[in-house]
């Protein structure tokens, strides 16, 4: 499935008619983080993005939201963090128009071939999203790139037992992953340092899908299976590791003068043509391995 029948296949449930009576005019297509009293959508999804939020630096500058759905999420960042550059970052084209409707910076790309120069942004945060990216792995060491060294990557994400009852289209076969500690092992592998992963699922898809339940009763029977299909649901962080050499793994396989990314007149930013992606992500993991080799620190972190 190409990139554009994946967007407007995942629009299309996005603007089903028992989503938009679930989620209202909030903006959100999230699960939620249902904690201290919580009983209503909108307000544990705000809660979820408070909890990605964490993870940033409050002095973040530069802020990537990698699939940013509707905008509400990356509009409750910009208000967490109001000297930051909060960039709304998605697929569909159709999604960014709602975000911007919400007043974001746009940025149609993909998740594995982001549009960025290395080391341009304080943190990087992906919602409910990187289940999607095909694949995870690859999205992870795109976002070690975009980071500068000291930067973040903040995540919430879902770990499936069973793609069928979801729908295996949207979760490539490649994103398998078993565990929290699995899932902790490919941000190591990315390059990331200070990695830190724990299981929310009982604060997040089960209350979410008793919302769903309570709001379409006569689908409570897809929604067991909903909930069944999901092993775990994270939250994720770690950072890019801040010493001087970390910058050089990206810097040698770069995009040269004239590649990378420029604004359209629609106001999107548009790729340019640029290394192939799969020629990129071959050099990064070698020079990313080479790096780490070279610091104590990261050669060490478990």
């Amino acid at each position: 499935m190409d990139a554009q029948e994946f967007a407007s296949r995942y629009d299309d449930i996005i603007r089903h008619p028992m989503m938009r009576t679930l989620y209202g005019t909030t903006g959100y297509f999230n699960v939620g983080y249902w904690v201290g009293g919580i009983d209503e959508l909108g307000a544990a999804c705000d809660r979820l993005v408070d909890e990605v939020a964490a993870a940033i630096p409050a002095d973040a500058r530069v802020i990537f939201d990698i699939g940013c759905g509707l905008g509400a999420g990356s509009r409750r960042l910009a208000q967490l963090f109001p000297a930051a550059r909060v960039v709304a970052c998605n697929i569909s084209a159709w999604q960014l128009t709602e975000a911007k409707r919400r007043g974001l910076e746009v940025v149609e790309l993909d998740a594995t071939d982001m549009p960025f120069e290395d080391g341009s942004a304080d943190a990087v945060t992906a919602m409910e999203s990187a289940q999607h990216f095909d694949t995870r792995a690859d999205f992870l060491r795109e976002a070690w790139r975009v980071l500068r060294p000291g930067g973040v990557i903040s995540l919430a994400d879902m770990l499936f037992a069973d793609r069928q009852p979801i729908g295996s289209w949207m979760l490539p076969r490649g994103n398998a992953t078993a565990d929290p500690a699995a899932y902790a092992d490919l941000l190591r592998e990315a390059g990331f340092t200070d990695v830190v992963v724990r299981d929310s699922t009982d604060l997040t898809w089960r209350p979410h899908c008793d919302a769903m339940r309570a709001s379409a009763p006569d689908q409570a029977g897809n929604i067991d299976g909903f909930e069944r299909s999901l092993a775990y649901y994270v939250f994720a962080s770690a950072g890019r590791c801040s010493t001087p050499f970390a910058t050089s793994p990206a810097k040698r396989f770069a995009r040269s003068p004239g590649r990378g990314f420029a604004r359209a007149s629609s106001g999107r930013w548009t790729i340019s043509p640029s290394n192939s992606a799969p020629e990129r992500r071959s050099a990064f993991s070698a020079a990313t391995a080479r790096a780490r080799a070279r610091c104590s620190r990261c050669s060490t972190a478990s």
